[in-house]
């Protein structure tokens, strides 16, 4: 507008100011003559209307109380906004005039609790008009301190009376202190005025001891210096007084990648925190008694109870270690963890699992995880005498069982196996042709003592099992080269041997993938790439007979001698594994045509094994290939050489050929495997559970689901044996069924208690694959429930509340997830060569946790070390859903269940994400929240308000303003 124009117009208006008040206009009369000058619509902010009638109040020693009047019905009347009149009070410095001040602050008494903003070019200016107005107040205060008593008591009293009951009311009226947090961001400098002046303040009052302060004038300067998110609005989050995320989230993690490093370990537990809003007390707490419930699962079986044990008693005192020097607190007289000893505290008070742990593991369980704890500084000897002495006295008269496969007090069993992994890597990294005897005769030692599902635990949870792997291809391709020379002894053969069956027996049971590298040129590398079937996956029955070549001719000739010996062939051991193969399918065809009988074909099958136990594996392997692709009658042999194998080895084998029985119970764990994908009905049921990786059942797979999830409610937290089945079943169906069933059972509860439960254990699932299980959830499940009607129906509370909080909880662990997942560099070279990445000093962990963000959507994970951005795919799905709930949010102007799931959507987004939450909210639709806030004004909060938007970007803090007004003109709308 023209600057001539404004200038005219406020002349007009000191003019009519004038003459209202030298004609003693009654405000009725003033309201009727200024719409002369400003039209219908006009608001006299544009002309400095609040600026003009307080000038002209304020001429003389005290305020004229009749153009004041004018004001007041120009506020009234909408002719001023609240924002100009705060500003033209903020602006009066004539402290020397007690009556002006007196009258203002009488002024602002009349309307601070119906201050809200009229029109959207206020919503800034409002922020702006508070932070101004407490800075002038706490100037009135600190002005009339220093002239106390000098000038008039009673006036000077009075202006501090007044001022402080003022500040006192701004600070406790929630949109107004939102508004002044608004400002503090908007204006870090002016913010700083403001703190110094209540800093000189507080230190006039402290110096004059004599002067007496109002009340609340401590309080409220506290308020105004302290102005935290958290403080000034908290969320109230109350911690769940049971959880049952851990344990299942803590059993499927150490089933699908128990050698998972400290960071990636470190970062789902402080997501769950969080989430959960747990104390770190409490996170550990949760820790140890999640392994303790497993562990207590595991103890029929040997196999689990050795992972299980060195997870708990190994691992987990390294990942509390970690924490500690990451976010924890220490003592103020010493360097011991305070949230430690908490937690051990809050430890003794499940006494009952501590017992039948106790018990069923032969030691005390809860002083064997404080003992390395004591070790690693994180707790003192008299906290170890101290809980020595509370848990003995329970723990004495306990009768201890003798663990299955494991002898003695368990955690001392795993302990004294760390040194026997410590020999192993040490040899197997030596000079081969010096300790290749010593070497084969430890590895036949481990297999026959039953500690192999020991070490192999112990190295997994270490981070060692790829470096153990790694070395002992290193020793096998040795053996191979060895037992290729001209003349070289049948024991050179028994070393490639057992190397070979070890190497196969890891592969089965840990996956390719966890344990080779990518591009491995070794033999068996290959073969395994070319031929082994692991985690499920089958070659093709004609690319591994590709693989052959004329020495089947060979092996052949030589297995149609009665009595034959492959040492005078010159045929070299892997050249023997690879073309097995073709001879056992020439063996088949000719016993199926009629030319080879029974009694033939099993004197081949046993010369086969008693040669190599490798060959009976490799040999397998094609069979098993070849089972899967025919029909079920063409079955029967290929099944019955299969089962040749694996009959009892004889005294003869067991006698006359070297470590046979050892070698033999590789072969026969590695072929039963192998038979139980393709025939389960060949195993009995207790060994079938402990195979993974198995897809084949009788039973439909929603009865499967179904079985498991009977299980959960019986038991009231997932089963170790139930964490493989589950893998099998998001494998098998695909994360869009999987999490579409999982969902449907979860909101089958009618009960809180069942449905916080529910939601804890299937969050825990969905970690077999957390991303797509993720997008399966946002991008395909919830919008059935909220586009179906059918299915819409079910969105009533608690069961809608139950789904919000799903959805918030995946998000965020799927978040978590992207940005911590490692790179595939470790995969392009060897272990030995790979640093461990997790060492990170605690002190330089301690300066990362200084940094902030940014507001450029990369936000620093404190405590953590990383910075997290949002990602794709879940950026896309997020948009999407965002998307459908601007759809949904106001539709028809009607109040829906949809319309209540989304905000407890929000709700949930804020309480679990605290300083994520932004991020997550990023692409949320500005038009959301104002129209969410309209249908639902009661569920609104300033604390939910200021938490939706990044308040570091100019954009986020106009929404934030935007919708504070909203809010506050929905609450002063008369009922």
């Amino acid at each position: 507008m023209d600057a001539s124009k404004i200038t005219s117009k406020t002349s007009s208006l000191k003019a009519l100011i004038l003459k209202a008040w030298k004609e003693r206009w009654t405000d009725i009369q003033w309201g009727i003559n200024i719409k002369t000058i400003l039209p219908r619509g006009v608001s006299g902010d544009l002309y400095n209307l609040a600026d003009c009638i307080l000038q002209q109040a304020m001429v003389g020693c005290g305020a004229n109380q009749l153009v004041i009047s004018y004001l007041k019905h120009s506020l009234a009347c909408h002719l001023v906004s609240f924002a100009a009149v705060l500003q033209r009070i903020a602006k009066f410095d004539a402290f020397h005039k007690p009556h002006c001040i007196i009258s203002l602050l009488e002024f602002l008494e009349t309307f601070l609790e119906s201050i809200t903003c009229r029109g959207k070019l206020e919503e800034e200016v409002l922020a702006y008009a508070v932070s101004s107005i407490i800075l002038w107040l706490l100037q009135v205060f600190h002005y009339s301190l220093t002239k106390y008593p000098a000038s008039s008591s009673v006036q000077s009293q009075e202006l501090l009376e007044k001022s402080s009951v003022l500040l006192n009311s701004i600070v406790n009226t929630d949109f107004l202190i939102a508004m002044f947090y608004l400002a503090k961001q908007n204006d870090p400098d002016e913010y700083n005025e403001v703190t110094k002046k209540c800093q000189e303040i507080t230190a006039f009052m402290m110096m004059n001891t004599q002067f007496k302060p109002p009340m609340t004038i401590h309080v409220t300067l506290h308020k105004i210096c302290n102005m935290e998110l958290d403080k000034i609005a908290p969320l109230n989050n109350k911690p769940e007084a049971v959880t049952y995320c851990l344990q299942a989230l803590i059993a499927i993690n150490v089933f699908s990648n128990p050698s998972a490093g400290m960071q990636q370990i470190s970062s789902q537990l402080l997501m769950v925190q969080k989430i959960k809003g747990y104390s770190l007390s409490r996170l550990y707490c949760e820790l140890i008694r999640a392994c303790f419930i497993s562990l207590n699962d595991s103890s029929n079986d040997a196999s689990k109870q050795s992972l299980w044990a060195a997870f708990t008693f190994l691992k987990v005192p390294q990942v509390i270690n970690h924490l500690h020097n990451m976010c924890g607190t220490t003592n103020k007289e010493s360097e011991y963890s305070t949230e430690v000893v908490e937690a051990f505290e809050m430890l003794l008070q499940s006494a009952p699992l501590l017992d039948i742990v106790d018990t069923k593991n032969s030691c005390n369980s809860v002083i064997s995880l404080i003992e390395p704890l004591v070790k690693l500084n994180v707790l003192s000897d008299n906290t170890l005498t101290y809980f020595k002495q509370k848990r003995e006295t329970i723990d004495h008269p306990l009768q201890k069982f003798e663990p299955i496969g494991l002898q003695g007090s368990v955690p001392l069993f795993i302990t004294r196996v760390e040194p026997t992994l410590a020999e192993i890597l040490k040899a197997l990294s030596g000079e081969f042709h010096k300790t290749q005897e010593s070497l084969y005769i430890m590895l036949c030692q481990i297999v026959g003592r039953t500690t192999l599902d020991t070490i192999l635990a112990v190295a997994t949870v270490e981070g060692k099992l790829k470096m153990f792997v790694s070395r002992l291809i290193k020793f096998n391709e040795f053996a191979l080269f060895a037992a290729s020379e001209k003349g070289a002894p049948q024991s050179k053969v028994y070393i490639f041997d057992i190397s070979f069956l070890l190497l196969c027996w890891i592969v089965q049971d840990y996956g390719a993938d966890v344990v080779l590298e990518e591009n491995g040129d070794s033999f068996f590398e290959k073969w395994v790439r070319d031929c082994m079937v692991h985690k499920g996956n089958y070659k093709s029955s004609d690319q591994i007979l590709q693989k052959c070549d004329h020495v089947v001719d060979v092996i052949i000739h030589h297995l149609s001698a009665p009595d034959f010996d492959f040492k005078n062939t010159n045929v070299k051991p892997h050249d023997l594994c690879m073309n097995i193969t073709g001879a056992v399918k020439e063996v088949l065809f000719a016993w199926e045509q009629g030319l080879l009988s029974a009694t033939d074909v099993k004197r081949m099958l046993d010369s086969i094994r008693q040669k190599m136990a490798s060959l009976a594996v490799c040999a397998s392997v094609w069979l098993c290939s070849y089972i899967n692709v025919v029909h079920q009658d063409a079955s029967v042999k290929p099944m019955n050489m299969v089962q040749q194998f694996l009959t009892s080895p004889t005294e003869l084998e067991l006698t006359q050929i070297d470590n046979f029985q050892e070698r033999a119970i590789l072969m026969c764990q590695i072929i039963r495997k192998l038979l139980f994908k393709i025939h389960p009905t060949s195993m009995p049921k207790s060994k079938g559970q402990q195979l993974p990786y198995s897809i084949t059942s009788r039973k439909p797979i929603l009865e499967q689901l179904q079985s498991i999830w009977e299980n959960i409610k019986s038991r009231g937290y997932l089963h170790i044996d139930a964490t493989h089945l589950v893998e099998n079943l998001l494998n098998t169906t695909g994360p869009i069924w999987f999490v579409t069933n999982l969902v449907k059972e979860t909101l089958k509860f009618r009960y809180q208690v069942d449905l916080d439960r529910s939601v804890d254990i299937v969050l825990a699932m969905f970690h077999l694959d957390i991303e797509k299980c993720t997008g399966a959830l946002l991008l395909h499940v919830l919008p059935q429930y909220l586009y179906n009607s059918k299915l819409s129906e079910e969105l009533v509370e608690p069961q809608s509340s139950v789904l919000a909080k799903l959805a918030v909880y995946c998000i965020y662990a799927a978040l978590d997830h992207s940005n911590t997942k490692k790179s595939h560099f470790s995969r392009k070279r060897r272990h030995d060569e790979v640093e461990d990445l997790d060492a990170m000093s605690s002190s330089k962990m301690r300066k990362l946790n200084d940094n902030t963000s940014d507001g450029s959507g990369v936000y620093y994970c404190k405590g953590q070390g990383y910075e997290i951005s949002l990602k794709e795919p879940l950026l896309s799905a997020l948009e999407t859903l965002y998307a459908s709930f601007s759809q949904l949010a106001g539709k028809d102007g009607n109040i829906t269940p949809q319309t209540h799931f989304i905000l407890q959507f929000l709700i949930y987004v804020v309480q679990c994400g605290q300083d994520r939450a932004q991020l997550v909210l990023q692409k949320m639709p500005s038009e959301l929240v104002p129209t969410l806030i309209k249908a639902l004004p009661d569920n609104f909060n300033i604390g939910l308000i200021l938490r939706l938007y990044n308040l570091n970007t100019a954009y986020g803090r106009k929404d934030t303003a935007r919708d504070l007004c909203l809010l506050r003109n929905m609450r002063l709308r008369p009922e």
